[in-house]
């Protein structure tokens, strides 16, 4: 059978364009007699030195430095965004206008007036498939938990907790990247890492009456001097740990918190969500296994069958995912960005659309929007 090839473009040559070239590359291993083949066809990088380094080490057929004749090139079907998050709705707007399907990295823009501004776009191509990289919902640990949820196994949502933890800036001597600067990421671990723990929450409990209403809001900089990117001694102006308190729509309150200044920590995400009937928790350092808890189960002497049930989540990909490796071995991180991008070249090549688009990016970026401030004011903030 002939495959149709979907040509994909990235943008961006740091660890993201890294990750997002091996998820391109890998889909045919993990998704069997697939009647498309994705195929590595530009990587662009800020100097050419760097771009043709990355074409000969993960096999592109062409690199460039130059967007407009990338976005302009008919062979091109989707534009793969990777850059600092101040570049991401411009090079949105102008990959759309030439008629392209577009994957962009998170936060999908910086501020409230870009989300208005892309709203507006998006009616104007409405054929065109667009996804928010949010790699975390694509794990079978993330998606059963909200298979759990939607299923009412919950009932009703009465209280939530999440936080995503690094160590990354404890170091006060390390020279600050471009996530922390604020000039170029547009904010801080919040943008960084709460962006992941909201849109976890969100993709988990559901729309409507589960969504976010309001959230007050508490930034830490725990390092005021830190070198900055040129080596000097630079004032941070991006926070380093942000913490929250939110209540939605049903009246649910519960928390979240992101850091990057937490001594002992890696990548450490933690999610529990209780309901009326049963509640769910995992922790994607261990991201093998989801508990459940089902406050429906007989209690009996001696236990019963009440208490957290481990559910085996591993590998277990539906159809036509779930053949390499076994359905049994362990998951990882990055198998995440490998389901997110077959399904966007699925609902290219299919010309159906799935989520997370970028109307979710937007509403994670209205409820960061509204955290800073509450951050600021020092308030409870709605969120419209």
């Amino acid at each position: 059978m002939e495959k149709k090839i979907i040509n994909i473009a990235v943008i961006g040559a740091g660890s993201m364009g890294r990750t997002h070239s091996y998820a391109i590359k890998n889909i045919p291993f993990y998704y069997k007699d697939l009647p498309f083949l994705p195929v590595c066809h530009t990587i662009s990088a800020r100097t050419a030195e760097k771009a043709e380094k990355m074409k000969e080490d993960y096999g592109y057929l062409y690199a460039e430095t130059d967007y407009e004749k990338i976005i302009s090139n008919d062979e091109i079907d989707i534009i793969d965004i990777c850059t600092p998050n101040i570049f991401h709705y411009d090079q949105i707007k102008r990959a759309f206008e030439h008629g392209k399907h577009v994957m962009c990295e998170k936060p999908l823009v910086v501020n409230g007036e870009e989300c208005e501004k892309l709203e507006k776009l998006l009616a104007q191509y409405p054929d065109l498939v667009h996804r928010t990289v949010f790699n975390n919902r694509h794990l079978p640990v993330t998606m059963r938990a909200q298979q759990i949820v939607e299923e009412g196994r919950l009932g009703r949502i009465l209280s939530f907790r999440a936080s995503y933890r690094h160590s990354s800036a404890t170091d006060k001597n390390k020279t600050a990247g471009w996530k922390q600067n604020k000039d170029i990421c547009g904010g801080g671990v919040l943008f960084d890492l709460g962006s992941h723990v909201i849109d976890l929450l969100s993709f988990i409990m559901g729309g409507g009456e589960n969504e976010f209403e309001s959230i007050c809001g508490l930034s830490q900089i725990a390092y005021p001097e830190r070198k900055g990117m040129d080596g000097e001694i630079w004032k941070t102006n991006a926070d380093e740990a942000f913490y929250a308190l939110a209540r939605l729509k049903n009246g649910a309150c519960g928390s979240f918190e992101v850091s990057k200044v937490t001594v002992g920590t890696n990548d450490d995400i933690y999610v529990e969500v209780f309901g009326e009937d049963g509640a769910i928790r995992f922790d994607l350092m261990q991201p093998n296994f989801l508990e459940f808890y089902d406050n429906t189960a007989q209690k009996e002497p001696y236990g019963g069958y009440s208490g957290f049930t481990k559910i085996e989540c591993t590998q277990r990909y539906p159809a036509p995912g779930g053949v390499f490796p076994s359905i049994k071995s362990p998951t990882n991180w990055v198998r995440g960005h490998v389901h997110n991008m077959y399904c966007l070249c699925n609902d290219v090549f299919s010309g159906t659309k799935s989520h997370p688009d970028f109307n979710d990016g937007i509403k994670v970026n209205r409820i960061m929007d509204a955290a800073y401030k509450s951050s600021v004011s020092g308030k409870w903030e709605n969120i419209f």
